[in-house]
């Protein structure tokens, strides 16, 4: 286990979720430990950066719930044909370099590094501009 250890202890405990303590010995205890921490860390991130899964996407009305679609393919065909749409419209919308940049990194599988060297600008540079598109991209949708 990378960083921190907690300190030794006589006797480990853990709280379950539904609140009940139960003792467990330090390699179990370590490995909660982790994995809480780990946790705790994605949903930092999440809040930092927001979350991206589909339960978000269907809150904010990107995508149906599965239960509209009731194994209609023809509906979610329709639906899915229909976000292409909005996302194409979007992406005909942005300034010629951003769809260039969106071009290399995402069509084109060119990395970050290699997309710093054909634009002349630090790797910072290059995500905090893709990460303007996204944003840009995602209010253009909602407006359509």
């Amino acid at each position: 286990m990378r960083g921190k250890k907690p300190k030794e202890r006589e006797k480990y405990v853990i709280r379950l979720g539904d609140g009940t303590l139960v003792e467990v010995n330090r390699e179990i205890y370590l490995e909660w430990y982790q994995s809480e921490r780990r946790e705790r860390y994605q949903r930092e991130r999440d809040r930092k950066y927001g979350v991206c899964s589909i339960e978000k996407l269907q809150e904010r009305g990107y995508f149906p719930e599965q239960s509209i679609y009731n194994g209609d393919k023809v509906l979610e065909t329709i639906l899915h044909s229909e976000c292409l749409n909005k996302l194409e419209s979007a992406l005909k919308k942005l300034p010629e370099q951003d769809a260039r940049l969106l071009q290399f990194l995402y069509f084109e599988e060119i990395t970050v590094k290699k997309a710093t060297e054909i634009f002349g600008c630090s790797r910072k540079t290059i995500q905090n501009r893709r990460k303007r598109i996204f944003e840009k991209i995602r209010k253009m949708m909602e407006e359509i």
